[in-house]
């Protein structure tokens, strides 16, 4: 997984690869691998100035973010069958 610059992006582009139009709460995510949501944080935030990922909008009241994927499907598909292939080499569980 260090091709991705470590275990925790790798779980995030996962994550991001095999999720739908809701997103992926970097606190859930941490609570299915049962670690800190805080070691998500400086992925997630790479993830979203190399405008691979994306922020969306809280809904009123709610206090978890979600982010998805950006509009490149094509890339996406590419790295969703990497990051499976890298996650059953390594032993790494996957998400969803």
């Amino acid at each position: 997984m260090s091709l991705f610059g470590n275990r925790y992006r790798a779980e995030v582009l996962l994550a991001l690869a095999q999720a739908d139009d809701r997103g992926v709460c970097m606190g859930d995510l941490a609570a299915s691998y049962g670690i800190s949501a805080s070691l998500y944080q400086a992925p997630i935030r790479a993830l979203v100035r190399a405008e691979l990922a994306v922020r969306l909008p809280q809904d009123p009241g709610e206090r978890r973010k979600h982010y998805r994927r950006s509009n490149d499907n094509e890339l996406w598909q590419y790295l969703e069958g990497l990051l499976r292939r890298l996650a059953a080499v390594t032993g790494t569980e996957q998400v969803g």
